[in-house]
């Protein structure tokens, strides 16, 4: 069983991408990494953008422009959701604990 501590970074994004592209990423935790998931991107008015899954330390990660975004997970029994403000390019950061 593993803790929901700092995961090992296995998908680093190259910091001069980080310098033209807005990204938000973050992380799903059960009091361990979830088994399977999948991370929903909806624009300001609630409308689907993307969905990606969690990859197995529970991460996600969305290439979005500069805008409010909700991101929703979605794991097996349990979904939450959150806004977040992108406000320039860079990474920015939503962890969830369900």
């Amino acid at each position: 069983m593993s803790s929901c501590g700092p995961p090992e970074v296995t998908n680093e994004i190259d910091p001069t991408l980080l310098q033209t592209q807005a990204v938000i990423e973050g992380r799903v935790c059960l009091g361990e990494a979830p088994a399977t998931g999948y991370a929903r991107l909806l624009d300001n008015g609630g409308e689907f953008v993307a969905e990606v899954p969690l990859n197995a330390n529970g991460q996600y990660r969305f290439f979005a422009r500069p805008a409010t975004w909700t991101v929703k997970v979605l794991v097996p029994g349990q979904s939450a959701e959150n806004q977040v403000v992108v406000q320039n390019v860079g990474a920015t950061k939503l962890d969830f604990s369900l």
